[in-house]
């Protein structure tokens, strides 16, 4: 048999109705993005205000949680990145035109070594380095433009490689005409197209290494800007790609991205994150042509340490997304002059001036 009906007060009736109003509140407040929950859609008598009530002789319209609309895919732009990439290359093309090839008299083509890295080349080995350094650079940021405008991760890094790799072969081919061909360039073009297809692919490997350039003009290359020159052949002011007296390429290892030994003291483990440890090669007085009376062309292999900038800047820039990104990403392929100490090192010296290419 039931009880009896137990009446409760009204301001009791009125303080439960607000506290599930509430409640109800805040579960819709905080339901998940990906479901939508209408709130109670309507209009009280005379107000303007939507109703805040779950009571629906009292207006409230509360409609069934729905699952929202699928997101828009990204744009696809991959044609236009394709222009963007072509604009790039044809800057690249007049660029080399006028620094290395303008009033060239070409001959026949020709096929020959220069040397690699021995002693008595033109530039040293340094010129290999560079044409590695030249297709990663060009190759990832061809990448990077793909990627932005739809291609898949892995086709632009394929793709962004594969178009660097490919112009530098039709430099390769007019060098052919106008110097020669030399399978050590193509050899290092297919290096540093590799490399950087690799970090584009795999974070990991792009988080453990780069490889960089630190470059300061060489007092040669500056005078060739005052009309000075040495050899038989006019230096061309344009052609910086070839300071190589300036350059020092640094293949370097991130210790902040190794895991941290459990037996480390944080503070020291701290400090050694923000270090890179690497090899470094660098060459002097080989290009551009140096003074008859200067000292004999050197080179210089040395395991170098340097500060890892990029997290510096990562961390300095961590509230400003766009110079950050600006900055990791100048960072990941140059490092300032004068920042990479020598730990241990060799060196070696021609055995007379460098020959003219």
């Amino acid at each position: 048999m039931l009880g009896p009906l137990r009446v409760y007060p009204l301001d009791v009736i009125v303080s439960l109705r607000t506290v599930i109003a509430a409640t109800l509140a805040t579960a819709l407040s905080l339901a998940p993005p990906l479901m939508r929950a209408a709130s109670a859609q309507c209009t009280l008598e005379g107000s303007s205000e939507p109703c805040r009530t779950p009571w629906l002789d009292e207006g409230a319209a509360i409609h069934a949680l729905e699952p929202a609309p699928p997101e828009a895919p990204p744009p696809d732009h991959r044609v236009r990145s394709l222009l963007i990439v072509a604009g790039l290359y044809a800057g690249f093309t007049t660029w080399a035109h006028f620094a290395w090839y303008r009033g060239k008299i070409e001959h026949g083509f020709e096929v020959g070594e220069d040397g690699y890295f021995g002693k008595n080349t033109y530039a040293g080995g340094a010129d290999k380095l560079g044409h590695a350094w030249a297709n990663l650079v060009l190759g990832r940021a061809s990448s990077r433009v793909l990627r932005r405008e739809g291609w898949s991760q892995t086709g632009a890094a394929v793709v962004g490689a594969s178009m660097a790799w490919t112009l530098f072969l039709f430099v390769e081919v007019k060098d052919g005409y106008a110097y020669n061909f030399s399978p050590g360039d193509m050899v290092f073009n297919t290096a540093g197209a590799l490399l950087g297809a690799l970090q584009e692919i795999y974070p990991r490997i792009d988080d453990l290494v780069d490889y960089r350039v630190a470059y300061a003009p060489s007092d040669e290359y500056l005078g060739l800007w005052r009309g000075e020159y040495h050899g038989t052949h006019k230096g061309n002011s344009l052609n910086i790609a070839e300071d190589y007296s300036g350059q020092t390429y640094y293949l370097a290892l991130h210790l902040g991205a190794l895991p941290r030994a459990k037996a480390a003291p944080k503070p020291l483990a701290t400090a050694l994150s923000y270090l890179d440890v690497g090899v470094a090669f660098e060459t002097r007085r080989y290009k551009p042509d140096a003074a008859p009376d200067a000292a004999m062309p050197t080179q210089e292999l040395f395991v170098g340490v340097t500060l890892d900038l990029q997290r510096l800047s990562d961390r300095a820039l961590r509230k400003n997304r766009v110079p950050r990104k600006i900055a990791h990403g100048v960072l990941e392929v140059m490092s300032p002059p004068y920042t990479i100490v020598p730990v241990a090192s060799t060196m070696r010296t021609a055995d007379g001036p460098a020959p003219e290419q």
